[in-house]
């Protein structure tokens, strides 16, 4: 009986090897998720500075003066992350090929994720408050074999999410079906 199993080394060329281009998220998504962060942080803000200034239980002076520094530092701290996370959203992009739909994502560590359509278990729409006031969607892409998330591409338009996992099902229904 003989053995056919083979598992030799693979030899690439790099210019044989083709990354996809990325389809950039919807413009106005980066600024949404930071107006959010910013209300939040203005909330926070206010909240730290009513406890800080409240008549009821007066503070001492020191202690006082070391809340605010403390506040204004911590703000200037999340000002940054908002602004990371600005870049980092308007970095985000995504592709839809034949056999496979790619996820890129990273503002200093780049990441790619790419699932096969035909390894795709479930795909969902998912669209929260703001989404749905700002007309925009999450991607929600499922592997097969794994009971976690494989990714979401967020950001989308509403009718593009929508006309992608179409799109994507009656792509992955052809294949199955012929």
């Amino acid at each position: 009986m003989e053995n056919t199993f083979s598992n030799h080394i693979l030899q690439f060329d790099d210019s044989q090897i083709q990354s996809p281009e990325a389809t950039p998220l919807a413009e106005h998504y980066a600024v949404v998720n930071a107006a959010v962060s910013i209300v939040t942080l203005l909330i926070i803000i206010t909240v730290a500075l009513v406890a800080i200034f409240q008549p009821v239980w007066p503070m001492p002076d020191e202690a006082r003066t070391v809340a605010v520094y403390i506040t204004i530092g911590l703000t200037a701290f999340f000002a940054l992350i908002i602004l990371y996370g600005y870049f980092a959203e308007k970095a985000k992009g995504y592709c839809v090929r034949e056999q496979d739909i790619t996820l890129f994502k990273g503002l200093i560590f780049r990441k790619v994720i790419t699932q096969p359509i035909c390894r795709i278990q479930h795909i969902e729409v998912k669209r929260g408050p703001v989404d749905r006031k700002v007309n925009l969607a999450k991607l929600h892409v499922y592997s097969a074999g794994d009971i976690a998330q494989t990714f979401e591409i967020p950001g989308l338009d509403v009718t593009l999410a929508n006309s992608i996992r179409n799109g994507i099902l009656a792509h992955k229904d052809m294949q199955h079906h012929g």
